[in-house]
């Protein structure tokens, strides 16, 4: 842990990471694997609005917003720490449908070396830090909105990163800055930054595809000292609209860069824009009509290349009906083998007594047997409970509570008791109920969700 002034002179002292969390003060300290959701705008006095320190985190922030709560310029909306406290790579981090406003940072990913601000580190010396770098940490930031910020999205030492349907806008720095590692862009729109639209500097393997990059002062894209980039189907209009150096090799543009209305077309005749300087700088000594001719003849074979990533519609189930049968239900609970002790705060459903047949309207006492399988007690200012997901909802409690006053102890269990009431319906259902804990604005979700098939007639 450090203890640092903060960057404002504002406050004496800020400590990072947090000495105490997950949600204390305006903050919210994510330290433990599962699903979150915001579940109100997060304006922080403290320097960084949300930290995650864990792996495998999911966080939603359901369209609500990060804004610092006043003018700080190197406050961050979200940080992403390199090692958990266990000195562990925090991988498999997913961010989505979250807003950031007015950050110094608006996204920053812990590198080896975060010394520019005044809590970062060097981990130089660090061999988990040195391990974490060479690990596939898998970063994926969806709808994710970063505007009027200093540096939109800053990555550091991040491979098999991925931004999808973003909008990055309007920062006084660069848009997106990659420094090290691989990015994939993809159908994002980067638009009036006061410097580059992307940055990417030593980076190997990245893409850029089916993106608008436009308005952006110094550069659409700067290329420094990359290998291996492929930028393909993106709609510019900048200042310029790619700007590389000596150093890069192996960069491919397809199809060709126009200026004007920047719509992309088909034509088989060679490009105007071929013998336009002001396109793309040099390569290694190579002219622009050079690199974009190669380039355009190629482009077919190269966009065949670029697999379809867009997630298939699942077809919407059909209720089967079944004949009309009175069933006597079995109450009995059923509670599964205790499941694998988890670090911290966490829960599982192992058990119910649902019935697996029932009557069309009929309401049954029914039980969920909530298991810790953390290694903490449940104290009542947790939160403990079961969800009920989607369409469930409807036929009984959208929240069941560990009752109030309980604790529940590691390794312990707790049955929480309910009244179902049986779709109208006759059919075949899928019920959903979520282990989950709520509260000071944030709600997280622990592990899968408990389904349980059940004939209605």
């Amino acid at each position: 842990m450090v203890a640092c002034t903060s960057l404002t002179g504002a406050e004496p002292q800020v400590e990072f990471p947090p000495a105490i969390g997950p949600y204390s003060g305006d903050y919210v300290y994510i330290s433990e694997p599962g699903r979150y959701t915001l579940e109100q705008n997060v304006t922080h006095t403290y320097p960084i609005g949300v930290i995650i320190a864990a792996p495998s985190v999911v966080l939603d922030g359901q369209g609500y917003s990060i804004q610092p709560a006043g003018a700080d310029p190197s406050s961050v909306g979200i940080w992403i720490r390199l090692t958990d406290l266990s000195g562990n790579p925090v991988t498999g981090v997913t961010i989505r449908n979250v807003s950031i406003e007015g950050e110094g940072h608006g996204l920053y990913s812990e590198g080896i070396d975060s010394s520019i601000f005044a809590w970062g580190q060097d981990h130089s010396a660090d061999p988990d830090a040195i391990q974490a770098v060479e690990t596939t940490r898998n970063l994926t930031l969806s709808e994710l909105i970063s505007t009027s910020c200093h540096e939109g999205v800053s990555l550091t030492n991040l491979s098999d990163t991925k931004i999808v349907a973003s909008t990055i806008s309007d920062c006084t720095g660069s848009g997106i800055t990659v420094t090290g590692g691989r990015v994939d862009i993809q159908d994002s729109t980067i638009l009036n930054n006061l410097e580059s639209g992307i940055l990417l500097s030593k980076s190997s393997g990245s893409g850029i595809s089916s993106s608008v990059i436009e308005g952006n002062r110094q550069a659409g894209i700067t290329l420094k000292e990359v290998n291996g980039v492929q930028i393909l189907n993106n709609q510019f209009h900048n200042t310029q609209n790619i700007e590389t150096d000596n150093q890069s090799t192996n960069v491919v543009i397809s199809p060709t860069l126009e200026t004007g209305d920047q719509q992309i077309t088909t034509q088989t005749q060679e490009p105007e824009a071929w013998n336009r300087s002001d396109i793309l700088s040099p390569v290694q000594g190579i002219d622009n009509k050079t690199i974009l001719k190669t380039e355009w003849e190629n482009r077919t074979s190269l966009i065949t290349g670029i697999p379809d990533l867009t997630p298939a519609e699942s077809p919407t189930p059909v209720p089967t009906v079944l004949p009309v049968v009175t069933i006597s239900p079995d109450t009995t609970p059923v509670e599964t083998t205790p499941k694998t002790i988890m670090t911290g705060i966490h829960a599982v459903i192992s058990g119910d007594s649902i019935p697996k047949e029932m009557k069309a309207g009929s309401t049954y006492p029914v039980d969920l047997i909530l298991f810790n399988d953390g290694s903490d007690d449940w104290i009542p200012q947790y939160q403990i409970g079961v969800m009920a997901l989607e369409e469930t909802a409807d036929y009984g409690p959208a929240w069941i509570g560990v009752p109030e006053g309980t604790m529940v102890r590691s390794g312990q269990s707790q049955t929480l008791s309910f009244d179902l009431r049986a779709p109208s319906k006759p059919g075949i259902y899928t019920l959903k109920y979520q282990a989950a804990r709520q509260g000071t604005g944030l709600q997280v979700l622990f592990g899968r969700a408990y389904t349980k098939t059940v004939t209605v007639a």
